[in-house]
């Protein structure tokens, strides 16, 4: 079987640098070159002939231009809106591909567009689009013309979302990605109700304050609406609640918040018992989290959490897991995941021991990532499910043994270290090695435990010779 492998080389220390391949078959033996661009081919009977042209066309082809060039000047005489005659859910498709901003210019144009923006139901409302070239002007007068275009965007959103109210029309969908001043609360909050008033079923909110970056508190009726599907918060502030919380048909949750009590992401968490997935990412307060009795959770990521103190987790059909804690140590208890496919283990405190027995226990993991583990020392994986490992920057890891016969892709980032590995199956390799100055024997020995893979691509430092 014969192998490529691709070399990278940086420079300079940075990672801007020159790619090529070597060990790739050539067909045949033969070169293979493009055809000349700009030279047409000229008939070897007379030189002195007109080019054949390699863009024939035949005479039907040419009849058949004739009659739509004739059809769109017919079209253009009557000024017939081909657009304008198609259905509502086909314009409304089209407006899915276009800005929000955008979509609305298009609803001045007739009252037919109008009409179909008034009943769009995925406005998207992202408040950059309107600060755009504010570097132009003059700077006394950039205060004046940053409220102008805070005002045109409070409008423009206001027009939209009161024209979905008035009519009681459903909402799929409403994103909100703004930075404001903090009078301009009752405005945001008023918003939102318009959307819940309109049962709105995806619910994406990135509010920041102006002044002292504080960030935004959010309404409590968020909390107990029972429309909602997805919910994504960035930069909001959850406080507790009078009553209950009651998001009954959330499936997907994510959040990058802050909280005053703990307490409250746990609440969170147990009152949603039909959740699908899980993230919480920069959130401030959360030092603690426990899952349990989610029979249809799949997917939790915990990610850059800096308080998080102790992780519990038992959820049986979870098939996917992504730890990123930074804070080390974090207590970390896996209970019986038994449909895990995919575990990423980044920055976390884990033993040998503790990785060992999660692997043991969980026999239909397909993808582990192990990046920044810096306890890890001496690691044995043996799975016949396993297709995909990813080692990263595991410090004082010295030893791998992996006996995987069906993995696929094996991507390794590091000091060399003492390497073996039992696969019948690997298909690409990625290699990094951090040590500049590492032996070549050690390379070669670490490369002759590969198994020769389909695909090997190895970085390289500017001062290496491969």
């Amino acid at each position: 079987m014969e192998s490529i492998i691709r070399c990278i080389w940086y420079g300079g220390g940075g990672r801007n640098g020159a790619e090529g391949q070597v060990g790739i078959p050539s067909s045949g033996g033969r070169s293979v070159h493009p055809p000349s661009a700009g030279r047409p081919r000229t008939s070897s009977s007379n030189s002195s002939a007109c080019p054949a042209s390699p863009y024939k066309l035949s005479s039907n082809t040419r009849q058949s231009q004739r009659r739509t060039l004739k059809e769109s000047f017919i079209l253009m005489e009557h000024k017939i809106d081909r657009i304008s005659e198609l259905s509502d859910p086909i314009l409304e498709h089209i407006l899915s591909f276009i800005p929000t901003k955008q979509t609305l210019q298009l609803s001045i144009l007739s009252k037919r567009w109008q009409r179909v923006w008034a009943l769009y139901p995925v406005p998207d409302f992202e408040q950059l689009p309107f600060d755009t070239n504010l570097r132009k002007v003059p700077p006394n007068q950039k205060e004046q013309e940053i409220q102008r275009k805070k005002e045109e965007f409070i409008n423009f959103v206001e027009r939209s979302l009161l024209a979905h109210y008035r009519q009681r029309l459903n909402l799929n969908k409403l994103s909100l990605s703004i930075l404001f001043d903090e009078s301009d609360y009752a405005v945001v909050n008023r918003w939102i109700d318009y959307a819940i008033e309109c049962n709105v079923k995806e619910l994406n909110l990135d509010i920041l304050i102006r002044i002292h970056q504080k960030w935004y508190e959010l309404p409590e009726r968020v909390l107990v609406a029972k429309s909602i599907t997805e919910l994504n918060l960035g930069t909001c502030k959850l406080k507790s609640i009078s009553g209950d919380i009651n998001l009954s048909s959330l499936k997907k949750l994510v959040l990058s918040v802050g909280v005053e009590e703990s307490q409250l992401f746990q609440t969170l968490i147990d009152s949603c018992r039909d959740i699908e997935e899980i993230t919480f990412e920069y959130c401030s307060g959360l030092k603690s989290i426990r899952v349990s009795g989610l029979p249809k959770l799949k997917a939790i990521a915990l990610i850059q959490n800096y308080e998080l103190e102790s992780i519990e987790i038992e959820a049986s059909n979870l098939e996917s897991l992504v730890f990123d804690l930074t804070r080390l140590p974090c207590q970390i208890n896996l209970g019986p995941c038994e449909n895990l496919k995919k575990l990423v283990l980044d920055s976390c405190g884990i033993t040998d021991n503790w990785l060992h027995d999660v692997l043991s226990k969980h026999q239909l993991i397909e993808h582990l990532d192990l990046a920044d583990c810096s306890i890890l020392k001496r690691i044995k994986i043996s799975s016949h499910r396993m297709k995909s490992l990813t080692f990263i920057n595991c410090a004082k890891l010295v030893e791998v043994d992996i006996v995987t016969p069906n993995l696929h892709r094996l991507k390794y980032e590091g000091k060399v270290i003492s390497f073996s590995l039992n696969s019948s199956s690997l298909s690409e390799v990625i290699l990094f090695f951090s040590e500049e100055t590492a032996l070549d024997a050690e390379r070669i020995e670490f490369l002759s435990k590969l198994n020769q893979p389909k695909l090997l691509t190895w970085t390289l430092f500017e001062d290496e010779v491969f």
